[in-house]
């Protein structure tokens, strides 16, 4: 009597019934993309998905920081709402912006987001090449791929949750394995990328841009790639083979029926006179292994041979065994001792030890911590310093089991932070793209004599897009680099 009532206590049955239950969820999910209108997977609402988009846009822009040229970041807007408005779905909140970053980046957000970097900007020499790289981000959102991305992304966090509440002893593992599959499941695939390209193609045609913009920018790629050794810019970095791509969109021009279409060179090229070029001054850097930052007056060492990253709000590095961290920031409270009371009261930070003094000068308070993770223990030193306006974070930590290794290295390094003073840095001027236009016939070496730059003449036939051979015609608008800028920045 009670048989058919009676819970079945074995993990695999119940195992068994999430994963129909789950497979019933996918199958309920499936939507049509509206780029395509195709059938695509979706636990996303497009309610959500403009939530989301605008979040992380707050995040990029106080992040990463936008490139402080109002009249530039009104053209690009422009140029992009004209395409998203040719699009299929119009009615987002739709947003273009440039990001002051030097690489060659773009980059989209689920719901209307777009970022150009200025890095990728000084690589264009149409305004239709950069409807290229707008349409094609355009076409990421118009396709939903970042919701398609999050969706596959739940769906395996659903059974990846529904495993270890059922087994126990997956259970310690269900954090290291959520994390791996989201990182893996937002990436673009490539079908998503050639995907994106065709439409970019689609929006640049229904506004009359000449389509040879689409195939002049992906040798722009083919270039950068070439020129370093085969390393992959940032924008390649799960795309197709830049190659196959001017393939791909030769034969859709080949194609196409637009002949004479916008071009839009000198416009373009007047637009971007002026901008930085490479990295900024101003926003530190790295000389002879030492960091110096020119705006806050302030410098460091990170120990000799480890790898080092200056990001958008802090300055990292990481020992040559990877197993060792160190990272400067700007740290919360007015004074040393109120930052590291609001380090120390962080839930999961330990405090061992701290003790006020002051290093080169400057009025600091110095500490040891320690951090329990389900990995392990991590133990670190922290220094929290006064300088100028500013109080800085600036720590080390590696495993409890490496500490003894590390701890004079640490040490030695929070003792470097100092104040900076040399005007040879601080009167950096960064390189800029200074636009002329060619008085007559003339090669590129012709050229480089004629109005020289601060960069390589390969880095100068690169960003003009110039092959070897190339002869520029009389009247063009060229780019040339002038500043000094950051020591062996190219």
């Amino acid at each position: 009597m009670h048989g058919s009532i009676m819970k079945n206590h074995n993990p695999r049955f119940r195992l068994s019934r999430t994963a129909g239950a789950i497979a019933m969820l996918a199958l309920s999910a499936c939507a049509v993309n509206p780029a395509t209108g195709g059938r695509m997977f979706s636990l996303v609402s497009e309610g959500q998905e403009i939530e989301m988009g605008q979040q992380a846009m707050l995040q990029v822009d106080a992040g990463m920081g936008l490139y402080d040229d109002p009249a530039l970041q009104a053209y690009v807007d422009s140029v992009g709402q004209a395409m998203a408005a040719v699009s299929e779905r119009p009615e987002l909140p739709w947003s273009f912006k440039v990001v002051d970053d030097p690489v060659i980046n773009a980059f989209a957000l689920p719901g209307g987001p777009v970022y150009l970097a200025r890095g990728i900007m000084a690589h264009f020499n149409t305004e239709a090449e950069m409807a290229s790289v707008l349409g094609h981000e355009i076409g990421h959102i118009t396709a939903r791929h970042s919701v398609e991305q999050i969706s596959r992304a739940q769906l395996m966090q659903i059974g990846l949750v529904a495993g270890v509440v059922l087994v126990p002893e997956l259970r310690p593992f269900g954090d290291a394995l959520g994390g791996g599959l989201a990182i893996l499941f937002l990436k673009f695939g490539r079908d998503d990328e050639s995907q994106s390209d065709e439409l970019g193609f689609r929006y640049m045609s229904r506004l009359g841009y000449d389509p040879q913009g689409a195939v002049d920018m992906f040798e722009i790629l083919e270039r950068q790639r070439d020129a370093s050794g085969g390393a992959i810019p940032e924008w390649q970095s799960t795309h197709p083979d830049p190659g196959n791509r001017v393939l791909a969109a030769e034969q859709r021009l080949a194609t196409s029926r637009i002949e004479g279409g916008l071009v839009r060179r000198d416009e373009y090229m007047q637009r971007i006179d002026g901008m930085l070029f490479g990295k900024d001054p101003a926003q530190g850097f790295f000389v002879d292994g030492r960091f110096v930052h020119p705006t806050l007056r302030m410098q460091f060492r990170f120990p000799q041979g480890w790898d080092t990253q200056n990001a958008p709000t802090s300055v990292l590095a990481q020992s040559p065994e990877g197993d060792a961290v160190m990272q400067l920031t700007a740290a919360e409270g007015d004074t040393p001792e109120e930052a590291a009371t609001a380090f120390f009261d962080q839930d999961g930070i330990q405090r061992l030890g701290a003790r006020s003094r002051t290093v080169n000068g400057l009025r600091a308070v110095q500490g040891t911590f320690r951090i329990e993770l389900q990995q392990g223990t991590l133990d670190g030193q922290v220094l929290f310093v006064k300088h100028g306006d500013l109080v800085f974070r600036f720590l080390g930590y590696t495993t409890s089991e490496r500490m003894g290794t590390y701890a004079v290295t640490f040490e030695r390094s929070l003792e470097t932070f100092a104040p900076m003073n040399e005007e040879r840095w601080i009167n950096l001027e960064p390189k800029r793209l200074e636009i002329v236009r060619v008085p007559d016939e003339m090669t590129a070496e012709r050229f480089f004599q004629r109005f020289p730059s601060t960069v390589t003449l390969e880095t100068v036939r690169r960003i003009n897009g110039w092959d070897q051979g190339h002869v520029i015609a009389a009247g063009t608008l060229a780019k040339r680099v002038v500043g000094e800028g950051v020591p062996g920045d190219e």
